[in-house]
């Protein structure tokens, strides 16, 4: 994956006098970012449901805006959450308005629910049984809005406040995303466990 991305090359600076030029205790960004590559890709991935190529090249565009506001980042700890952010912007400018789904109506949750149980259920257990393959068909099914915020929660174990950086969105907005992402890969996933006779009908 890192050899398809060439970030810099074409620039006016190279990545040695970016980081020399960087203010003192700021990591380089090529340092901070090898370390969130095959992350951000297979974010990237799961947002274009697996188009290997379009994955890559939405990287290599998130990458590349972000190399140029790098030195805007007031909290170097946070790199992450904002590169992820910069590749959400980028995928919703550069892809998703050409997409045909449906747009989502939001509904925000209470703040009960934002501190629910994590304690899996017995279904929940079955469906860890499914295959990964299976598990990723599903997940790409759903519309992107719920697509994002259920990788971003269960897969990269961000925060909620992570995640409403990232998606722009308040708390209660990924609360119910996530609820209702959960709730349709569940029942995909149900599917998926009667076909291969891990559930009755």
């Amino acid at each position: 994956m890192q050899r398809r991305l060439r970030i810099i090359e074409g620039g006016q600076r190279t990545a040695r006098e970016e980081a020399d030029s960087s203010p003192r205790g700021r990591p380089a960004f090529e340092e901070v970012l090898l370390g969130q590559l095959d992350s951000l890709f297979a974010f990237a991935n799961r947002l274009v449901r697996g188009r290997r190529e379009e994955a890559e090249e939405l990287v290599q565009e998130a990458c590349v805006r972000a190399f140029r506001k790098y030195d805007t980042l007031r909290a170097p700890e946070k790199f992450k959450a904002w590169l992820f952010q910069i590749l959400v912007n980028t995928y919703i400018n550069e892809t998703h308005r050409h997409s045909r789904e449906l747009p989502t109506v939001d509904v925000e949750l209470s703040e009960a629910l934002l501190t629910s149980s994590d304690k899996q259920t017995p279904e929940q257990e079955l469906f860890a049984q499914v295959l990964d393959s299976e598990v990723q068909e599903a997940l790409d099914a759903l519309p992107v809005e719920f697509r994002t915020v259920v990788w971003l929660s269960d897969v990269e174990e961000m925060s909620y406040r992570e995640i409403c950086e990232i998606m722009n969105c308040p708390p209660g907005t990924v609360a119910s995303r996530i609820y209702r992402g959960h709730s349709m890969l569940r029942e995909q996933l149900r599917e998926y466990a009667k076909q291969r006779g891990l559930m009755s009908e």
